[in-house]
């Protein structure tokens, strides 16, 4: 029984610690949060106008918020627990997005809801955040990696089918590939198969089949020169379940 007692003393107090996130007030009109106090505040006001027409144009709901630390979770854990306490999107459509940036953990994620994760894939989310935070990051310009993450994200929804819509003093310059994963791995069975093929029918054209064709030949002189080179508002209560990226 004692041994009972402590288990679920040990388990209440795990919870407790893991459950006690930083959440901010949220108030009308006001998308980005910087708990961790390291955006310029005109930076902070420019994103934030631009969060605030897209919720206008699309009623998607993105909120920006910065941490001062995640408190002994993961930047996955702490994500999805903020945006469904937050309940950031409208609840009949699940169109939430949270950046969650933790400047101490150099952690980000892009935490989407599930009504938007068909445009912003796992994939998508990742690119964007490979493309215009991470190298920011890693000069220390956390407003620019902001700013271009949340454009990036922007003008992505913005070429889908779902949304047509345009926002005055976006740079609609900033953004990535949305090619599905899906067509890159076809291309390259594709590639594969006729490589084979031709490896074939050179092969027997100029030897004795396989190994003596065209295709080996090319790649074994790619590999002699390789070889011989240089070394050198108020949010609406949308549900999230996981997806997104970090980094």
């Amino acid at each position: 029984a004692v041994i009972a007692m402590l288990f679920v003393l040990v388990t209440c107090v795990s919870v407790n610690a893991t459950s006690d996130i930083k959440l901010p007030t949220v108030l009308k009109d006001t998308f980005v949060y910087d708990q961790g106090k390291f955006l310029n505040d005109e930076e902070e006001k420019k994103i934030n106008h631009l969060l605030v027409e897209l919720e206008k144009a699309t009623t998607v709901e993105f909120a920006v918020i910065t941490i001062p630390s995640l408190e002994s979770l993961t930047i996955e854990e702490y994500a999805n627990k903020m945006a469904n306490k937050l309940g950031i999107g409208k609840a009949d459509k699940d169109n939430g997005i949270l950046l969650l940036i933790s400047k101490t953990d150099s952690r980000v994620r892009l935490e989407i809801g599930n009504g938007l994760q068909g445009i912003l894939t796992d994939s998508i989310s990742g690119r964007i955040l490979d493309k215009y935070f991470v190298p920011n990051r890693e000069n220390k310009d956390y407003d620019k990696a902001m700013s271009e993450t949340v454009q990036a994200v922007i003008n992505t929804l913005a070429a889908s089918e779902e949304y047509e819509f345009s926002i005055e003093g976006i740079d609609e310059s900033i953004v990535v590939d949305t090619t599905p994963d899906y067509v890159y791995i076809i291309t390259f069975i594709i590639i594969i198969v006729l490589a084979i093929i031709v490896e074939f029918a050179t092969g027997y054209w100029w030897g004795n089949g396989f190994g003596d064709g065209l295709v080996v030949l090319a790649l074994k002189g790619l590999g002699e020169h390789y070889s011989s080179g240089s070394s050198g508002g108020r949010f609406g209560g949308g549900g999230f379940s996981g997806g997104g990226a970090s980094r």
